[in-house]
This record gives C-alpha cells, structure tokens and sequence, in this order.
C-alpha cells in the first residue's frame, strides 16, 4: 500500500513538472500531446525541472555578476 501512495505521489510530481515544461516552451514549438514520444516526455521533463529550479531562492555567493564584491 505504501509502494502504492508513494507511485501515485511520483506520478503527480511528474505530470506537474511535464506540464511546467510543456508551457515553458514558446507556443509555436509545442508538440500536440498526441505526437508526444520518448524522447519529447523526457525533454519536457528536463525542461520543466530546470524551469521549476529556476525558481528557487539565490544561493549565498551568486546574488551578484561574476567578480563584483559587496563593498
């Protein structure tokens, strides 16, 4: 029962981030669902989980271009 809950917590996290990914990509280079494949999954997948990353806080240390220190 506990495989069972922790697949179908799996499945919605994984059609979450497959849809942030298919809507970060610009409209004219979505692919219809339908002709979606292995490789289109997987892209979109990559896709939305950098999307989604992106969105996190600032790590410590990069808040600023690369060489600048706070005086």
């Amino acid at each position: 029962m506990d495989l069972l809950i922790l697949f179908i917590m799996g499945m919605c996290f994984a059609t979450v981030v497959f849809f942030v990914g298919r809507f970060a990509c610009p409209r004219h280079d979505r692919v219809p669902l339908i002709e979606v494949d292995h490789v289109l999954l997987w892209t979109t997948l990559r896709r939305g989980w950098h999307a989604m990353g992106s969105l996190g806080p600032t790590p410590p240390g990069r808040s600023g271009p690369s060489g600048s220190h706070p005086a």
